[in-house]
């Protein structure tokens, strides 16, 4: 599946200087969530995407923006997933993106975020592989 990611996505990704592969995901994936969702996500100036190539001895530290709320809501993915399938890189990505989304929670008290989170990347048309 190939489609036009509008320019404002692929803008608003850029400063996080993402792997290209994880950028054209992340880009498809952020087109295809429904409106309010991507603008709850884009409007919000604590927001920050990051990733990384985990490895042996390796300490990352994952970069977090403050709002008046505290910490900013951030998503980390590994560079591994480069080598997955794109269906797979796609679920990972909404999941994250439905985990930040929820501010890692559920969708109702007692919810399990976990499933909360699978549950709204497949709703978004990203179900689990």
């Amino acid at each position: 599946m190939i489609s036009a990611v509008p320019p404002d996505i692929d803008h608003w990704l850029r400063p996080f200087a993402l792997d290209e592969h994880l950028h054209a995901q992340a880009a498809e994936v952020l087109a295809s969530l429904p409106a309010d969702v991507r603008s709850d996500l884009m409007s919000d100036p604590a927001f920050t995407m990051c990733d990384y190539e985990p490895g042996p001895d390796r300490v990352f530290h994952v970069p977090v923006r403050l709002s008046r709320r505290g910490a900013g809501r951030a998503v980390v993915l590994k560079r591994t997933l480069c080598r997955r399938p794109i269906e797979f890189v796609r679920w990972v990505i909404a999941h994250e993106l439905a985990h930040a989304h929820l501010r890692n929670g559920g969708r109702w008290a007692g919810d399990d975020p976990e499933r909360a989170a699978d549950a709204l990347a497949a709703g978004w048309g990203f179900p689990k592989p």
